[in-house]
């Protein structure tokens, strides 16, 4: 599988889909794979949000083809969702192009650690149009969500992964290496990804309003 290759961080979205993560899953079954708890509970999450910077960004919001909820950056293009069997990718470009962010879910046939799953995506990164792609660095964040970050001849991507039984969520944002970075877009790309909250089995209270959040935040940050 392949996509048009105009749209942003395009490897990313093939390999996440690729025929690699089949058999990778498969052959994890086989091994005897163990079931894996979530990455994150929605109370922390959710108990995060007020600390994010919403200047720039839309009222958080559901988007409910990749189970999730965030704020994407107010002025960016939504691309055409990419889907099969497997997963569901949706990915949001800046004005200019060159920068990009997007959430990937992918439906498992077992349970995987959010770090098994972000493993497959580094690996099948970093190896993408030969030897020119090279990991730059892994580490866990506050909420507990594992990063990697990754370049290749075209593409600069950060990232990380979240899991919940069968579901698993790859959140990330990046630019293009051959072009003028936009900081701006990037702090927007970095600030949207950090907002995303995966629609898990956990149930949310019912006093929390995903929109008054996002849209109080940004009035007092804006």
């Amino acid at each position: 599988m392949d996509v048009v290759q105009v749209r942003v961080l395009s490897p990313l979205r093939s390999q996440v889909g690729g025929r690699w993560i089949c058999l990778a899953l498969l052959a994890i079954a086989a091994a005897g794979c163990q079931v894996s708890s979530p990455t994150v509970s929605n109370s922390a999450l959710l108990a995060h949000l007020p600390g994010v910077d919403f200047a720039g960004l839309k009222p958080m919001d559901a988007v409910d083809s990749v189970k999730v909820d965030c704020s994407i950056p107010a002025k960016w293009k939504t691309l055409r969702e990419d889907h099969n069997s497997l997963y569901t990718h949706q990915q949001w470009k800046s004005q200019t192009g060159y920068t990009g962010a997007g959430v990937v879910y992918v439906h498992l046939p077992i349970p995987l650690s959010a770090k098994m799953v972000l493993w497959f995506a580094k690996m099948e990164y970093t190896k993408k149009g030969s030897s020119s792609g090279k990991p730059l660095g892994e580490w866990t964040d506050d909420l507990g969500r594992p990063w990697f970050e990754a370049e290749n001849e075209k593409y600069h991507v950060r990232g990380y992964a979240v899991t919940d039984g069968f579901s698993a969520w790859i959140v990330y944002y990046g630019y293009k290496v051959q072009r003028p970075m936009e900081p701006a877009e990037l702090n927007l790309a970095a600030r949207c990804v950090d907002t995303v909250v995966p629609q898990t089995g956990e149930k949310r209270p019912s006093s929390v309003n995903l929109a008054d959040i996002g849209k109080a935040e940004g009035k007092k940050k804006g």
